[in-house]
């Protein structure tokens, strides 16, 4: 099996086959395989995360943009926690951003720091802030998980899809890269070439001309 075989098993959602003219919506795809020249009039990307959130929100008290550390008096995170941070009308320090994924570094009880990556923050490697920023009491922080996991009957999830990236990565993309030159509301077509695999998260998709394969999630 290929690639994109493994997962589609992972995922566990159904795997679509689609002709010229076929349309699918409601559906949760992460993969798209063109097995022809396909030409597409609707490519809806979703603008969710693909994340729960697990627990309760902890509020950001203060930040120490010199050692950049956050404040959160009593707080239960461990470094390499995934975390969703949101602002909820707090301006945030310089270099963090609203509805973005970090990972923990924990400093002390009561204090944490942000990293890119899981590994970064094994590693120390903290994202440096600039500014405090101010209004912090709203802005949250919240663990959590992907939503892309599948119990292998160890009783643990394991996690089967990941996005990487040098960069930060908007949440509300969920995917490394510009989603604006796939997504149309019909004024223009998306192309895939034959033989091209694009990982997007797809929702709604008429095929024009062209066969492709959509993988989804359960």
């Amino acid at each position: 099996m290929n690639q994109t075989d493994y997962l589609a098993l992972g995922m566990g959602g159904p795997t679509l086959l689609m002709h010229d003219g076929d349309a699918c919506a409601n559906i949760r795809g992460f993969a798209v395989q063109a097995l022809e020249d396909c030409v597409f009039s609707q490519f809806d990307l979703n603008t969710f995360p693909f994340v729960v959130t697990t627990g309760s929100s902890d509020y950001i008290e203060s930040s120490t943009h010199g050692s950049d550390l956050v404040t959160l008096t009593a707080h239960t995170f461990k470094t390499g926690d995934k975390v969703l941070l949101k602002a909820n009308g707090a301006t945030l320090p310089t270099a963090l951003f609203d509805d973005q994924i970090y990972y923990i570094v924990k400093a002390s009880a009561d204090t944490v720091k942000f990293a890119l990556s899981y590994v970064n923050a094994v590693a120390g490697t903290v994202i440096n802030t600039t500014g405090d920023g101010s209004g912090l009491t709203t802005a949250t922080i919240t663990k959590v998980i992907d939503d892309n996991l599948a119990n292998h009957g160890s009783g643990s999830n394991q996690s089967t899809f990941t996005i990487t990236g040098a960069t930060a990565l908007e949440i509300t993309k969920h995917v490394d890269g510009n989603t604006d030159m796939f997504d149309t509301d019909g004024a223009e077509d998306v192309k895939i070439p034959k033989g091209m695999t694009v990982y997007l998260p797809v929702t709604a998709i008429v095929l024009t001309t062209g066969a492709c394969i959509v993988y989804t999630r359960k």
